[in-house]
């Protein structure tokens, strides 16, 4: 009686599938494409365990048979399961489209990036060289999650998922990334070859620019208005020269990018 007891309870506990909403189950997992993969794969070998050719059990006397059951447990979980796998490709259709427009932008940005010495401006070459920096920091994280769309798009093609119309294949975002990396060495390799213009330039124009500084507050301090009876437009001028040294200033301050560029050039 135990082991009969035992064998009608696995079957009730399949109620399950008609008591759960899937929704639940797909927010419960949020985000994570690893654990994804785990209640794909659960799902899967679970239902496996339901393709048997056996419709009858005997315990003693007694005889059960159980193809009824059995039919409209597999046609449950067949629903459920492809309820899930949708639930899924729909996560992981944004996932793909996520990782393509960033690095399709990253590529875009790479083509549109000037390093020749003679013809772009410094601060073009800072945003540059800093963009550059930027992605061949992120390539191996870019490299890791384009592994994980991938394999996460063979799972469900392993588990006959039927995709839309307008999916976008995870391949594509590795022919992306792979044109990115492409144009980075390309990049790369010009901005080595730029390195003495380029640090020349950065030279020249922090010391203009620190010569601009002091020549202006020099003058700034010999021509200052400090007499009593001087009149509100008579010192309007002046100050506009005040006004002139804080943008100077603030520029001086700003070319301390240049100077993180020209560290970073001397490391190539």
């Amino acid at each position: 009686m135990q082991k009969m007891s035992a064998f009608v309870n696995q079957w009730l506990g399949y109620q399950t599938l008609w008591d759960s909403e899937v929704a639940d189950v797909a927010s419960s997992v949020e985000g994570d494409l690893n654990k994804w993969h785990e209640l794909i794969l659960e799902a899967s070998t679970s239902r496996a365990t339901l393709d048997s050719a056996a419709t009858i059990a005997e315990f003693g006397p007694i005889v059960v048979r159980y193809n009824k059951v059995q039919s409209q447990v597999n046609l449950k979980y067949d629903s459920w399961q492809k309820e899930l796998q949708t639930y899924f490709a729909a996560f992981l259709a944004e996932r793909v489209n996520e990782s393509y427009e960033k690095v399709s932008n990253a590529k875009t940005r790479l083509e549109g990036i000037s390093l020749e010495g003679s013809s772009a401006a410094t601060s073009e070459i800072v945003l540059g060289v800093t963009f550059l920096q930027e992605v061949t920091q992120q390539l191996p994280s870019w490299h890791k999650r384009m592994k994980e769309l991938a394999d996460s798009e063979k799972l469900l093609k392993r588990q006959r998922h039927v995709f839309r119309g307008d999916w976008l294949e995870a391949s594509l975002v590795g022919g992306q990334l792979q044109q990115v990396e492409q144009l980075l060495a390309k990049r790369n390799r010009t901005m080595q070859e730029q390195v003495p213009l380029l640090q020349s330039r950065i030279v020249a124009e922090d010391k203009a620019n620190s010569q601009r500084v002091t020549d202006l507050v020099n003058d700034w301090e010999q021509n200052k208005p400090l007499m009593g009876n001087i009149t509100p437009d008579q010192v309007r001028g002046p100050a506009c020269v005040v006004d002139m040294c804080m943008i100077c200033l603030l520029s001086f301050m700003e070319n301390k990018s240049h100077k993180h560029l020209y560290v970073s050039l001397s490391g190539h």
